[in-house]
């Protein structure tokens, strides 16, 4: 956690540690070109498994001389881990705590809400979430920081930090078709929603997800399935 100070005034960094990125740099490559070598010592031993997928490429792979071979799989392994890396850095978290705004950074996401917009932050099942005033969510994602470090960045510029977690939780519902109580339009939403959380289209969940908040309906994700509740009852 990291404190600058700006002409808006102070904000506050959450986020993973400096040394985080060079070690996944330095290591996930090493890893990769390690797990290469492995596979050209094992390579001739999977063309001998019928039931192994790929077995045209492995049995190309076993035609080269040894030290191609090597060469090749060593090369192989170090490409991917350096993609898983970059990967990995890409989607990491970070949350900067301004007196004025909150601002998320995830990969493709990114949100900023207003203090003054901002009823309640809190996380539950590893999701960070924005609450407003009128009990609607205006920011979920994904949570793998340091909790006490975020609740103290939170609580420093004045926001309300919930430490038990959703206050609302016991009125989310399972979401089956044509459910009861749920708002004009809701259910032809979340039936397409439905449909990208099984082919785990991110952008898709994402839009939907704020077209169901413009019809007053919060929505979760659990293995697969939706849950949903209204945002205010009145």
């Amino acid at each position: 956690m990291s404190t600058d100070r700006t002409a808006g005034g102070a904000r506050t960094t959450v986020a993973d540690p400096a040394w985080a990125r060079p070690a996944l740099l330095a290591g996930l490559p090493l890893v990769g070109a390690a797990l290469g070598w492995g596979l050209s010592l094992v390579a001739e031993w999977i063309t001998g498994l019928s039931w192994f997928p790929f077995q045209g490429l492995f049995e190309l792979f076993t035609d080269l001389p040894e030290t191609v071979r090597l060469i090749v799989a060593l090369a192989l392994g170090l490409v991917v881990g350096v993609l898983l890396a970059l990967w990995a850095i890409h989607e990491m978290l970070t949350v900067t705590v301004g007196s004025a705004r909150l601002e998320l950074e995830r990969g493709d996401y990114r949100r900023g809400v207003d203090r003054a917009d901002t009823a309640s932050v809190f996380v539950q099942d590893k999701q960070l979430v924005v609450l407003g005033h009128r009990r609607q969510e205006l920011a979920r994602v994904p949570f793998d920081l340091d909790r006490d470090e975020l609740a103290a960045a939170l609580r420093r510029h004045g926001y309300a930090w919930l430490p038990d977690g959703d206050p609302y939780a016991d009125e989310f519902r399972r979401w089956v078709p044509g459910a009861e109580g749920l708002p004009k339009g809701a259910d032809a939403v979340l039936k397409a929603r439905g449909q990208a959380l099984e082919k785990s289209k991110e952008d898709d969940l994402r839009e939907l997800r704020d077209e169901l908040a413009v019809l007053g309906v919060v929505v979760y994700d659990k293995d697969k399935k939706q849950y949903w509740r209204r945002s205010d009852p009145a």
